[in-house]
C-alpha cells in the first residue's frame, strides 16, 4: 500500500497550504479506513507549492465503501490545520498517545 501511495505522490504531489501533505491511496478492497499522522518540525521537500516544505503528513488508506467519509475526514484536516494555533500544538506533540490526544480534541468540532 505504500507502494501505490508513493507511485501516486510521483503523479502529483498532495502536498497543500499550511504545511499539510495527504499522501493516499484510494478504492482499495477489504479492511477499514486506515489512518496514519507523521510530523517533521524542520520539514520536507514533498512537492509543495513554491518549494515550500510540508511538516505535517496524514497517510489514509481508503477503502471503496469509505470514500464519502474520506472527502468529510480531509475537509475536515484542513480547516482544523488552517491554523498555525493548532499546526504547533500537533506539533509540539512528543509521543504517540500525546498526539492523538491532541488530534482527536482539534478535530472535535471539524471532523463529524
Amino acid at each position: 500500500v505504500t507502494e501505490l501511495a508513493l507511485r501516486r505522490e510521483a503523479i502529483i504531489s498532495t502536498a497543500v497550504e499550511h504545511g499539510l501533505a495527504f499522501p493516499h491511496v484510494r478504492d482499495v478492497e477489504g479492511g477499514g479506513l486506515t489512518f496514519a499522522v507523521g510530523l517533521k518540525e524542520k520539514g520536507l521537500d514533498f512537492g509543495g507549492h513554491e518549494g515550500r516544505l510540508s511538516k505535517i503528513f496524514f497517510f489514509i488508506v481508503i477503502p471503496t465503501p469509505a470514500s464519502a467519509f474520506y472527502l468529510r475526514l480531509l475537509a475536515g484536516l484542513v480547516r482544523t490545520f488552517e491554523s498555525s494555533e493548532t499546526r504547533k500544538a500537533l506539533l509540539d506533540c512528543e509521543k504517540p498517545e500525546q498526539m492523538w490526544k491532541t488530534l482527536t480534541k482539534l478535530t472535535r468540532e471539524t471532523i463529524p
